[in-house]
């Protein structure tokens, strides 16, 4: 089964994390690529990642199954000879190459300080008071883009960061700020908003806090 290789660095390409996974069948390997472009494609535009798919013909079939997988399916009737199973519907498979896609995706802290023409020692004073959005990865950060826009950083950002509960799943984080939510829509909007759309529209960042703070009680 896939394994949990996050511990490579952020910036490994992905076809030799591909290459470092030994124990993984041909359709998870599969399966776990084309989560990946689905997810580079989806960070790239500032999509959400939960509605990022990929194409529905990666069927994984029994042959593909080790033999404990085949018996422990066999013993509860969920499997027959030849029968396909879906490997693009694997959580985990989605869940991991998501992940990976976000941290090749992200910014080291260097070409955060870049960006913004600061110094890298004011990037990590930032993240440690959770005024920028970071992921803690083999002794460092990565910042993911989305808080970014041009060489500044979204409005409001430090405000709801603060109102987000710490341990969000990064994954989570990243969806919240460029998911639509029905909250995030007046009249003459066509559609709802992400938080991210809201707030580089000028509007006010109170309404994004007020989200950002339901998530922590729920």
């Amino acid at each position: 089964m896939v394994r949990n290789y996050m511990t490579r660095r952020s910036h490994t390409h992905f076809a030799e994390v591909i290459d470092y996974m030994p124990g993984s069948t041909t359709a998870e390997k599969r399966s776990l690529a084309k989560w990946y472009t689905a997810a580079r494609t989806a960070l790239a535009c500032n999509r959400p990642l939960t509605t990022a798919s990929t194409p529905t013909s990666n069927r994984r079939l029994a042959t593909d199954l080790s033999a404990a997988e085949a018996i422990a399916l066999r013993s509860v009737f969920a499997l027959k000879d030849e029968a396909p199973i879906w490997a693009d519907n694997d959580p985990l498979i989605k869940s991991q190459a998501q992940f990976m896609a976000l941290l090749e995706d992200s910014l080291c802290v260097a070409e955060a300080a870049e960006l913004l023409r600061v110094g890298a020692s004011r990037v990590r004073q930032r993240l440690r008071g959770r005024t920028l959005f970071g992921i803690e990865h083999e002794r460092s950060w990565i910042l993911p883009r989305f808080q970014f826009a041009r060489r500044l950083v979204i409005p409001g950002l430090a405000e709801i960061l603060k109102a987000l509960p710490p341990d969000l799943f990064p994954l989570d984080i990243v969806d919240w700020f460029v998911l639509p939510d029905p909250d995030l829509q007046v009249d003459g909007d066509a559609v709802a908003l992400s938080p991210r759309q809201w707030l580089l529209a000028g509007r006010p960042v109170e309404p994004v806090v007020a989200l950002a703070r339901h998530m922590a009680r729920a």
